[in-house]
């Protein structure tokens, strides 16, 4: 087993690398090749335990210097994330050079505010942007991430059901960059065989078990499920996966093909193209075009399709669209796109406040109080004559309200916030300030009591 997984582990780098193993394109005659500075992210998970411990067997086969970053995001109990981090550094002792970053903390809930995401996303851009200071420092060829075939099908199905377009389909991506995803057709069965063959210790995080999160609930409910339903689902997935690839190929070849292209604006912070060259655009390329766009006026790269299907529908008789935060226009024989506030123009009110102990806070809909009792918090408001609303585990955020938010019915099913706002009839003035609880980057209640409606709380939390 030991064997066969370093196989698949050299062959996934040697795929993905510039440069042949043990071999230097600079090298001068009778000069050995320089080694290759590979910087492993390592977090002490059994992925990335067996990446570090593959590449320490291989270094010498593919004449490569190997250095680890493990980081410490602060965002769990801190016994457990300094364990964590220790771990690794005790396992690279004598082996290689360990780097440990320390992000703050807060740091990663106050970027989770300044971003207006979740704590994961927020922490995933911390991390990366750790890896690319250390290899910067490193002078690293490349740096090398640890997500497996397992982690690849969690994506493309969570990407699937979230309405993504065909090129996210194509799910995570081997390469992006300097960064390298060398177990991307290795299982995760496959990597803690290789792990137990091999003696070699790896921790646990305990939240990859909680099922609060998107990933976990695709992971522990959804992916069994599948197994039980359709056997051999992972067959038949690649096998869409390889027809999305070619059409999406096809369609890329096709963008390309186009003389016609936007002229990005930056004093009038617009693209702008001709209407007779947008109008004569298939579907699909019309779609390339728009995300083309949207990408040039640096805005989010994953907007819900309905966007794009509303801003695709501008012609002679709708000669001005407005869909989630982008603006799409005709003037003349001209078309402009841009970012602006929808027809509904929103408050720029934005608040958000994260939870991790029992105190007393304001936000723009109230003072509120964090209780805590043996079940875990609760949010209070201070004309709330109840327990107010909860439990909720920390840490935990109390903030208004994102475009897309959603939240579970009692169904099982997903209601988008904006859906509820609407039938309860919150007046303009207080539907963003409506405060949203949110707990491991998922909504789990919605504190409609301080607007004289019924809180609406997800069970199970």
């Amino acid at each position: 087993m030991a064997k066969s997984f370093l196989k698949d582990v050299l062959l996934g780098f040697s795929s993905l690398c510039d440069r042949a193993a043990g071999q230097n394109s600079d090298k001068k005659a009778g000069q050995s090749a320089a080694p290759l500075k590979l910087l492993l992210a390592v977090s002490g998970g059994a992925d990335s335990m067996a990446m570090l411990s593959a590449f320490l067997e291989l270094k010498s086969d593919i004449n490569a210097e190997i250095f680890v970053l493990t980081v410490n995001h602060n965002i769990r109990p801190e016994k457990e994330t300094l364990g964590d981090a220790q771990f690794v550094l005790d396992f690279c002792k004598d082996k290689c050079p360990c780097i440990l970053a320390e992000i703050p903390k807060n740091t990663v809930f106050d970027e989770a505010k300044n971003r207006k995401t979740g704590i994961e996303d927020a922490a995933r851009f911390l991390r990366y942007n750790e890896f690319e200071k250390a290899a910067d420092s490193l002078n690293a060829d490349y740096i090398l991430t640890a997500h497996n075939k397992n982690d690849n099908y969690e994506t493309v199905l969570m990407r699937l059901f979230q309405g993504s377009e065909p090129e996210a389909l194509m799910g995570i991506s081997p390469r992006r960059g300097r960064f390298i995803r060398p177990m991307l057709n290795i299982s995760r069965s496959e990597i803690e065989e290789y792990l137990k063959e091999k003696n070699i210790p790896w921790r646990e995080d305990a939240t990859n078990l909680e099922t609060s999160y998107l990933r976990n609930k695709v992971r522990h409910n959804l992916l069994p499920a599948l197994t039980v339903c359709f056997d051999g689902w992972q067959r038949g997935l690649d096998k869409s996966l390889a027809k999305i690839r070619a059409q999406n190929d096809f369609i890329i070849t096709s963008y390309k093909a186009k003389k016609e292209t936007w002229v990005l604006d930056k004093k009038e912070e617009c693209c702008r193209c001709k209407f007779l060259f947008f109008l004569s655009l298939e579907e699909a390329l019309k779609l390339k075009f728009l995300q083309e766009g949207l990408i040039l006026l640096k805005g989010k790269r994953r907007i819900p399709y309905s966007v794009f299907d509303d801003l695709m529908k501008l012609s002679d008789t709708k000669k001005i669209i407005f869909s989630g935060g982008f603006c799409i226009k005709k003037e003349g024989d001209e078309v402009f796109l841009f970012k602006a506030v929808t027809e509904e123009k929103t408050s720029e009110v934005f608040y958000s406040i994260w939870i991790d102990k029992p105190c007393t806070f304001d936000t723009p809909a109230g003072t509120f109080k964090a209780v805590k009792n043996e079940d875990g918090f609760f949010i209070v408001h201070k004309s709330d004559k109840t327990c107010g609303i909860g439990p909720f585990k920390p840490p935990f955020c109390v903030r208004s309200r994102l475009f897309g938010d959603e939240i579970e019915t009692s169904s099982g099913s997903k209601k988008s916030v904006k859906k509820i706002i609407n039938e309860w009839n919150i007046d303009y003035e207080n539907r963003n300030i409506l405060p949203i609880i949110e707990e491991g980057g998922v909504v789990k209640a919605i504190y409609g009591a301080v607007f004289g409606k019924k809180n609406w709380y997800v069970l199970g939390t």
